[in-house]
């Protein structure tokens, strides 16, 4: 079956349609178990893509190489029966491959114009953002590969009671109800809701925004929530060294997810001084979810990745995060912790303590 050394032969089979109706629903049953096996599927699939358009290009410059030679040969039999003169022969003599010049030429300014904008677009959409789109359906590659695993599926899955539009991850920043996301998930937002690990979910507004950051503070509307328990773990204003090992929980889909890694540049995409560049895999739906260090301490906000990388993604510092809670107005009083209890304690059990204080944030 499948595995990591034989991923680009499943890809090429998935992609010219060749495998049976078992093949696929095994293919499935084990991308959905291994988050690393699909990202590498996916990879390769879009390898595929990219090959299928490019053997048609070649295609296209084949047929106006043969053109050429077509307009050359008919020339050149067209020109030895009689000698002509005058200005309307010569124009007969040369009007052909002056056509065909042109048109060739034509043709090839098109294609360059075409490929150079399709490479342009290409670099400059590399930084995707990972909120999870659940409504409309993207015209890309990686929604062109979901849609080809949707018409695979023969049973249909059961709607959901409210999908929402987008969604992301968010966490708590204090026990009364405050939360921290990215200001990507809730822009244009006409309603919030917080969905937490217990399956309750709850309506939030939107506090304070710092679209430089990338950041928002959202708080649930009912007053009477709180967190039984303290929060376990505190926000770093200190901007965690390179090679830092690193976790984080999120919501790539309904159920919260696991991934770890470490800090791998001291500045984020193209530059940013106020982010990190991680080693860490993430999709769709991580946006606005928790950085943690290994002694729990929550270092960075998930905010987006490089497209042409399975796991290069990058996150806003967490002292940005601090200076927008500074911020805050007096009636917005957020009760930061202040004491860490993950520090002693083992990877399983922090994970376990933190996914309570971890939500889904879905906007519609």
């Amino acid at each position: 079956m499948i595995h990591l050394l034989n991923v680009d032969e499943w890809a090429e089979k998935y992609q010219q349609q060749s495998l049976s109706p078992e093949e696929l629903k095994k293919l499935h049953a084990i991308l959905e178990e291994d988050a690393v096996l699909n990202n590498a599927f996916e990879q390769a699939l879009q390898m595929q893509i990219l090959l299928t358009e490019q053997q048609k290009r070649q295609r296209i410059r084949q047929q106006i190489a043969m053109v050429a030679a077509e307009h050359k040969a008919a020339n050149a039999s067209a020109a030895a029966p009689a000698r002509k003169s005058g200005i309307l022969i010569r124009l007969q003599q040369y009007w052909r491959p002056t056509a065909a010049a042109a048109a060739i030429a034509l043709c090839s300014s098109l294609l360059t114009y075409t490929f150079t904008t399709r490479e342009t677009k290409s670099n400059k959409n590399q930084y995707v953002l990972l909120k999870r789109d659940i409504e409309s359906i993207k015209k890309s590659q990686n929604q062109i590969i979901n849609n080809m695993k949707q018409s695979e599926k023969r049973e249909p899955a059961a709607p959901e009671a409210r999908p929402g539009i987008y969604g992301g991850s968010g966490f708590a920043i204090g026990s009364n109800g405050y939360f921290a996301t990215n200001y990507h998930v809730v822009e244009k937002a006409d309603s919030i809701y917080l969905q937490m690990n217990n399956g309750k979910a709850y309506k939030a507004s939107i506090i304070k925004v710092n679209t430089d950051a990338d950041l928002a503070i959202v708080k649930i509307d009912d007053p009477s929530f709180s967190f039984k328990q303290a929060m376990p773990y505190t926000i770093d204003k200190k901007v965690a060294p390179l090679g830092q090992r690193i976790f984080s929980i999120g919501f790539p889909k309904d159920e919260v997810v696991y991934n770890e890694g470490y800090i791998s540049s001291e500045k984020g995409y193209d530059g940013n001084a106020n982010a990190y560049q991680l080693e860490i895999t993430a999709n769709p739906g991580q946006s606005g979810a928790p950085i943690l260090d290994r002694n729990g301490n929550i270092v960075g906000i998930i905010t987006g990745k490089q497209s042409n990388t399975s796991g290069t993604t990058f996150a806003v510092h967490a002292e940005q995060l601090l200076k927008m809670i500074a911020e805050l107005p007096k009636e917005h009083k957020v009760n930061l912790s202040t004491k860490n209890k993950f520090s002693n304690q083992a990877r399983p059990e922090q994970v376990k303590q933190l996914r309570d204080f971890v939500c889904a944030v879905k906007v519609y």
